[in-house]
């Protein structure tokens, strides 16, 4: 027992001395940025580093459209119809409703902070840095994992298209085993040319993306047109169970995890619904990745706004009309799960359609790839602006204007995992990722607009129960069949108490006419996270496995390298300076030491210097007695240039 003892109050002395060294207190990992911090850094004078705006509102909605519309509808309807049945449809609008409350909350925090960063810049002004960290690196699942996933549809789909035109079509191409992995080379070469396009600069990306989506939206309209013509009502009210057994067709086909009765609408019953709207909310993401472009928009503060609205709509009717086309056209257990559309229409005898439709396939996915290569660099180019990435990553093209270190990185990382990783193992660790940063941005816009008299951190208190409490809710939820009804009842309850404290306390509105205001707050916020996490613990145990490596993966690159090289952590001159001075969570002892604010003319605040905190670097540079009037004067000057710079 003794020797237990020692051991543990060594591992807490060990782990207490590296946080420590490498500035992981509490304070460190929750200080935040300001608006006014953000803004001042994006609206200062250039200074080199600075991105282009030139994109319209058509080039916001072209963006959106093509990183959104895709591998959900091209790739992901059959895999997702094996879990849900034709009740795909009803996932597919379980997914937009979720994401529509997701989608108000960012709409308002991309008129508020207008920059590159998206949800991670969000976080990182309403929860604090290691919440912004790791909602950061969450979005490396959503673009560069995403951009993995869809090339591994892309290569799929070229193959089909070669052998409907009659050329030999070498397999290894396209996969070929390897160990308990299989290897795409087609896949990687996509991303490959996806990334040296997007190095061309934006605004030819850009303009190229508009012609392509103005293709892929018609070939859309032309697979609902003609596909309604070849409906048969009779494939969305089956019974196949003479034809599944064990989950397994009679054709070979194994399903997905779908416990219904194999009948009717809804095969496998409202918890099939649900997994389907776990894989299909894959689909829906892009309309987010709108607001990575908020520093190269004209007009950010109504077009951005307007093109994730804009965005979300035309993708779910879009989805939602292919989906009941392509269930009504095949039986859903024997959907095709890499090219679903073109098999379905070969399948009622219409070849000449299904090779039209590989074509717009191979279109579609090409540019989905290359707008979900898009994004990534710009989350990068501004994690790499705050310091909490490496600093070649903010280095932008002198010529073209683009993060160009952020797109190669970027470009590298889905070539290897696409090559490497398929489909089907990412596609649920890209909707988990994207879910926690969903739950994030809504919390944040509680946080932000929701406020307690006497206690600043009543607000987060509240929200933190809500979470937990729905998480639990989910769960027994999801195991209904084990869990007792008064159980999920009695959570039920409980969900609404933190709720019911949050609806009562004080909600600010925005008062500038150029911010958009997302209504109904703290309530859809609120559902909003309600969805996301019941659609996170619908996913399948592995996933969370995956998910949980690839967080801690993150914290290790956090721990060693973000966490000392924050702009905040050295005493950036503007975010540092606003960060003290106008945080609302600021408590009295942090009011404090607003007297130790180093002067901006300090040799502390030097590029390179390594410091862990300005209190410390102001410690450093010893004062005469007789200087310190001065530097109380210098103090003031600082905070009087870092005002006026916002």
């Amino acid at each position: 027992v003794h020797a237990g003892e020692a051991m543990a109050t060594n591992a807490c002395g060990s782990l207490a001395q590296f946080a420590q060294r490498h500035g992981l207190s509490y304070a460190a990992l929750m200080r935040k940025k300001t608006v006014e911090s953000v803004m001042a850094e994006v609206e200062g004078p250039e200074d080199g580093t600075k991105l282009h705006r030139c994109l319209s509102r058509l080039d916001v909605v072209a963006y959106g459209i093509s990183t959104t519309v895709g591998a959900g509808l091209f790739v992901i309807t059959g895999e997702g119809a094996r879990s849900a049945g034709p009740a795909i449809v009803v996932s597919f609008l379980l997914a937009s409703v979720c994401c529509l409350c997701s989608a108000f909350c960012y709409a308002e925090f991309a008129s508020r902070v207008p920059v590159s960063g998206s949800a991670y810049t969000f976080t990182y002004v309403c929860l604090g840095e290691l919440a912004a960290w790791f909602v950061g690196w969450d979005l490396v699942l959503e673009y560069s994992i995403a951009a993995a996933a869809v090339s591994r549809g892309w290569s799929g789909s070229m193959r089909l298209l070669w052998i409907q035109m009659g050329v030999d079509f070498p397999d290894w191409l396209d996969s070929f085993p390897a160990g308990s992995t299989t290897m795409s080379p087609l896949a990687m070469l996509i991303c490959v040319a996806c990334t040296g396009l997007l190095l061309m600069g934006v605004k030819e990306s850009a303009t190229l993306n508009k012609i392509m989506t103005v293709i892929n939206v018609s070939c859309i309209l032309f697979i609902i047109i003609l596909g309604s013509t070849q409906v048969s009502p009779a494939n969305w009210d089956l019974d196949v169970r003479s034809v599944v057994v064990d989950n397994t067709t009679d054709a070979g086909i194994v399903l997905g995890d779908c416990p219904g009765s194999h009948t009717g609408f809804f095969p496998c019953g409202f918890s099939g619904v649900l997994i389907g709207s776990v894989k299909v909310f894959f689909s829906f993401i892009g309309f987010d990745a709108v607001t990575t472009l908020s520093e190269e928009v004209a007009n950010p503060h109504t077009d951005i706004p307007f093109g994730v609205m804009a965005t979300l709509a035309i993708a779910s009717t879009l989805y939602v009309g292919a989906s009941l086309v392509v269930t009504g056209m095949q039986p859903w257990y024997s959907l095709d799960s890499s090219t679903p559309l073109a098999v379905a229409f070969k399948h009622v005898g219409l070849s000449w359609a299904a090779t039209i439709i590989a074509v717009c396939t191979v279109s579609s996915l090409s540019v989905t790839t290359l707008c979900a290569l898009f994004g990534q660099p710009r989350i990068f180019y501004r994690m790499a602006k705050d310091g909490l990435l490496f600093k070649f990553m903010g280095t932008v093209s002198a010529r073209r204007r683009v993060p160009f270190w952020g797109t190669v990185v970027s470009g590298v990382l889905a070539s290897v995992i696409a090559l490497f990783i398929d489909i089907n193992i990412l596609a649920e660790m890209i909707s988990m990722g994207t879910l926690m940063a969903f739950s994030l941005v809504c919390g944040g816009i509680i946080v932000l607009r929701v406020t307690h008299p006497t206690d600043a951190h009543r607000p987060l208190h509240l929200l933190t129960a809500f979470v937990v409490l729905s998480a639990a809710f989910a769960f027994c939820v999801r195991f209904a069949d084990v869990v007792p009804v008064a159980i999920i009842v009695i959570l039920g309850i409980a969900v609404l108490v933190p709720a019911v404290f949050l609806a009562r306390l004080p909600c600010a509105h925005p008062t500038s006419a150029t911010v958009y205001a997302c209504p109904w707050v703290p309530y859809l916020p609120l559902f909003g996270i309600l969805c996301n996490v019941y659609l996170i613990c619908s996913n399948q145990a592995l996933s969370y496995l995956r998910v949980f490596l690839w967080m801690l993966i993150g914290f290790a690159i956090y721990a060693f390298y973000g966490a000392r090289n924050s702009k905040l952590a050295r005493g950036d001159p503007v975010s540092f300076a606003y960060s003290r001075m106008d945080n609302d969570d600021s408590s009295a002892g942090d009011e404090d030491e607003l007297h130790e604010i180093p002067p901006l003319n300090m040799p502390t605040l030097l590029p390179g210097h390594r410091d862990s905190g300005a209190q410390d670097a102001f410690e450093s540079v010893p004062l005469e007695d007789g200087d310190a009037d001065s530097a109380d004067s210098d103090v003031m000057e600082s905070r009087s240039l870092t005002s006026s710079t916002a």
